[in-house]
């Protein structure tokens, strides 16, 4: 079996790429192509994401699932995989006849930049991924991702240059995503082989695929749909604050679902095979961790989001911090959340309730939306954001109350929620007699990790928390 530790060393690699691109190029772009029409691109992306969505349906959850399940068996592994990626064809195709006809028929003004987009849609044919992260073979989709994510970072300084770019940002973008999942399709033949598949087999993955991907849905309704209501009702400028505000965000929550997105195939292997002392280790193990580092980021950056947003994207930018302070509200009940749909309700194929729960959030979204944007523009969205994630969250702990001790694991927490508020204070002193500018803010970044990383250890260590000691012995042995 391959190693825990090391496909979560892959994955957060990998997040580092992702998280570093938007890290590197944001500052860029966000000053040479302004926030108009950044708002386009977050506008025109959005639109497209749906029929990304629709075409990959359920199979990210599903097919990672249904791989691990049978990956020790070459037979049973060569059949399955044969049976998703016939059914992931079929519906990824259609789904892209579908998109040309939209392009073919649309009159919109951004046609332009929907034809660029063709690839974001065509990448989704593409995308098997699944496979690889049900075999846990991380490192290849990691090293192959990491180098296409370089060479468009590389891409987008050397050739956009004006705000009459927008459409060559696009195309990079675009292509960068097309040629990600491609290239791993020559990897493929070492691991499995197609085998002719079966009706019946194909059959059999209709409906947990449909269940997942209606969860999938309703999480791009108010995470997707809501850009568009912001870009129709507020403007491109109010959708160009949140997409800067949200880009921030999205970055550490890659963290997050980096470390579950390994669990879930490890998860699955290990609860069909019946070992409940291990599955409920795990999920302790990572639900200790993942809200060490959720509260480390919903108070770090709710403790410089002010200062931040205009040294990093610009002056024009300045009201994205007041949407960021906002949006870092919800990062604790989206990590919570998060572990126990990967960890125990997808393993465990319980995708009723991991539907339904995401279902009630999007419809609460809407009429929210409708509500507050036309009062608060940018800030509305942020409000109905924050409290759909905590609805969803509520929801999914009674889901799993019977086999989850929800109120031990919030427990365990507690002291990481004090340990995070110090932090804000300490680094909101800080600003506050240093001044704000860009040498103040990286040492209030500096003395916030150190404060809160320090106080953290102290306390895992007076615990006795295994893991922690686990590994200081390794260290102290030279391993």
């Amino acid at each position: 079996m391959p190693s825990l530790k090391k496909n979560i060393f892959y994955q957060n690699l990998y997040q580092l790429f992702i998280a570093l691109t938007p890290l590197i190029t944001a500052p860029y772009i966000s000053r040479v192509l302004g926030a108009y029409n950044i708002g386009i691109n977050s506008y025109v992306t959005s639109i497209t994401s749906f029929f990304v969505l629709f075409a990959m349906l359920g199979i990210k959850s599903h097919g990672s699932r249904a791989i691990a399940i049978v990956r020790n068996d070459r037979k049973k592994l060569n059949k399955t995989f044969s049976d998703l990626l016939t059914l992931h064809l079929i519906i990824s195709l259609i789904v892209f006849l579908l998109y040309i006809i939209f392009i073919l028929l649309s009159t919109d003004e951004y046609k332009l930049y929907f034809i660029i987009l063709v690839l974001m849609v065509l990448s989704a044919v593409f995308d098997i991924n699944w496979f690889f992260a049900g075999i846990e073979q991380f490192k290849l989709t990691v090293t192959r991702s990491g180098l296409v994510k370089i060479g468009s970072v590389i891409l987008t300084f050397a050739l956009v240059k004006t705000e009459n770019d927008l459409w060559l940002y696009i195309l990079i973008s675009a292509m960068g995503i097309f040629l990600s999942n491609a290239i791993i399709w020559a990897f493929l033949k070492k691991y499995v082989t197609f085998v002719k598949p079966s009706l019946s087999g194909i059959y059999t993955h209709i409906r947990p695929v449909f269940l997942l991907f209606i969860s999938v849905l309703s999480i791009s309704v108010y995470s997707n749909l809501n850009r568009i209501m912001l870009g129709n009702m507020a403007g491109e400028v109010q959708l160009g604050f949140y997409t800067n505000a949200q880009k921030i965000i999205g970055v550490v929550l890659s963290f997050i679902y980096a470390f579950n997105g390994v669990m879930i195939p490890r998860m699955s292997n290990v609860s069909n095979q019946g070992n409940l002392a291990e599955v409920k280790r795990l999920i302790s193990l990572s639900t200790k961790y993942v809200m060490l580092l959720a509260l480390a980021f919903a108070f770090g950056i709710a403790a410089i989001a002010k200062d931040f947003t205009p040294l990093f994207f610009g002056r024009e930018f300045r009201e994205a911090g007041y949407l960021l302070v906002g949006l870092s509200t919800m990062i604790p009940f989206i990590a919570f959340q998060n572990i126990i749909s990967t960890q125990h309700l997808i393993p465990n194929q319980k995708d009723k309730e991991f539907t339904l729960a995401y279902i009630i959030g999007a419809v609460i979204s809407i009429p929210l939306n409708l509500i507050l944007i036309p009062i608060y523009q940018a800030m509305g969205v942020v409000i109905t954001r924050v409290v759909v994630e905590v609805v969803i969250c509520i929801i999914i702990s009674i889901f799993a109350r019977k086999d989850f001790s929800i109120l031990l694991y919030l427990k365990n927490a507690l002291f990481f929620f004090f340990a995070g508020m110090a932090m804000l204070l300490l680094v909101k002193l800080a600003g506050y007699y240093m001044g704000y500018n860009v040498m103040t803010l990286l040492l209030q970044i500096t003395i916030g990790a150190i404060f809160y990383l320090g106080i953290c250890g102290g306390y895992l260590y007076l615990t006795k928390d295994e893991f922690l000691l686990k590994n200081l012995k390794l260290l102290r042995r030279g391993k």
